[in-house]
């Protein structure tokens, strides 16, 4: 009962605040009265759910049609405005309707009619109320009501329907067959109508929970990815700063834009993560939002509410987009730095050990590394002994591939402690 009753936030229009009055299905499963988003698409351009900001007119739907023409386009709720009416019948002052001021213990499921105790035993003795359900106002409840009360003949509302026409949408007594609806293509036994929709309300829920749990599952996968990529972080981190101290005295500043560059591989993967989380979590609410609505009409089943509700939460379910999907680049890992800084040091010690030598020495004043900002290259150079600081030309004698082509210039030289800056 818990799953299928309404609770107090439910049952208010989040635009008037007030309770549902035809309420409509948005397209991410929410509700609105049908005046509600009439005035609600009137105050706005882009009028979307206030609720998760889904829009309520798709982008590739028609954008000339009026705010009345969307609003009774979009599925009315009939379980939610079952359930509602219940409600107000039985927040009613329970006094018998066949006696003044005297309190009333029990309600007729299908007549609505609150009575005390004497006149429910006449109810019950009467041929014609003799076979209807008396139950004790205390213990009814909306959905229990709902489900009870019979359907009417939408001509006649005294005489109980037992013919849906599909072409009209309406629930009809026979006599109204063969008079009104005669011509009508689609003319179908109540009952039978009723069976088939409960199994699609069943196909549908199947689906609907099928595609809740792929949505949690993948969640769960992503919270998970999100805890790898944090530790992958740190663990990078700590690489960068192990490699990076072996030559904190000449490439100090090569360490700190490893480290940004770390820090943002890692945080754009992050963010693709948590862009696809909150894309699933989006597809989560509507998926949930529709499961509810499945589990009142399956519950509730009122007549003939339940037939155009099943109509309506099918073509919903149908236009829902309930696969899951993961990109391929969310789930792998990002690129680290670590043997690249690795295989950077080892090169450099070893080039610096061949151009460190006695002949070497004299015709050589600086030894120079220089890196691109953006990690595109670099190389060792050297500056030979001029005395004509201006006209100084570095060799290259060692370089380093990165990924980008361009060199943008950090030059930091050796026990000269001067900076030079070359483009």
């Amino acid at each position: 009962m818990a799953a299928t009753s309404l609770q107090p936030h439910e049952r208010e229009c989040a635009v008037c605040t007030n309770e549902f009055t035809t309420p409509k299905i948005l397209p991410c499963g929410h509700l609105l009265c049908r005046e509600c988003v009439i005035s609600w698409m009137d105050s706005k351009a882009d009028a979307s759910c206030p609720l998760c900001r889904c829009p309520i007119v798709q982008p590739t739907a028609q954008v000339d049609r009026s705010s009345t023409d969307v609003a009774d386009a979009l599925p009315t709720d009939f379980v939610t405005e079952a359930l509602l009416e219940s409600a107000r019948v039985l927040a009613k002052d329970h006094i018998c309707c066949g006696c003044a001021d005297v309190t009333a213990g029990f309600i007729c499921m299908q007549c609505l009619d609150m009575m005390c105790q004497s006149c429910c035993m006449i109810h019950r003795k009467f041929s014609a109320t003799c076979s209807h359900d008396v139950e004790s106002v205390r213990t009814v409840t909306p959905e229990r009501l709902a489900a009870s009360r019979p359907a009417l003949c939408a001509d006649h509302g005294d005489k109980h329907a037992e013919i849906v026409c599909v072409d009209h949408g309406l629930a009809v007594c026979a006599s109204c067959t063969v008079t009104r609806h005669r011509k009508c293509k689609a003319v179908r036994e109540l009952q039978t109508e009723m069976t088939s929709s409960k199994s699609t309300i069943a196909i549908l829920t199947c689906m609907i929970d099928n595609a809740e749990l792929n949505l949690e599952e993948a969640i769960a996968k992503l919270d998970s990815r999100l805890q790898e990529v944090g530790d992958n972080e740190q663990n990078d981190m700590a690489q960068v700063d192990i490699h990076c101290q072996r030559l904190h005295h000449v490439v100090d500043d090569f360490c700190n834009t490893l480290k940004e560059r770390t820090h943002e591989s890692h945080s754009q993967l992050r963010k693709s993560l948590r862009d696809a989380k909150n894309v699933l979590a989006e597809q989560q609410v509507k998926v949930t939002s529709h499961k509810r609505m499945l589990t009142r009409a399956t519950t509730v089943a009122p007549r003939p509410g339940l037939i155009f509700a099943t109509k309506a939460l099918t073509d919903r379910v149908n236009y829902l987009d309930i696969n899951v999907k993961l990109a391929g680049d969310v789930l792998r890992n990002p690129s680290t730095n670590a043997g690249f800084c690795e295989s950077v040091v080892r090169r450099i010690e070893k080039e610096l050990h061949g151009i460190i030598d006695p002949r070497a020495k004299s015709q050589v004043k600086h030894f120079l590394l220089l890196f691109d900002d953006n990690g595109g290259g670099g190389c060792v150079v050297i500056v030979d002994d001029d005395d004509d600081e201006a006209n100084r030309k570095p060799t290259i004698l060692l370089k380093i591939k990165m990924k980008s082509k361009e060199f943008n210039s950090l030059i930091i030289c050796d026990s000269s402690s001067k900076i030079f800056n070359i483009h």
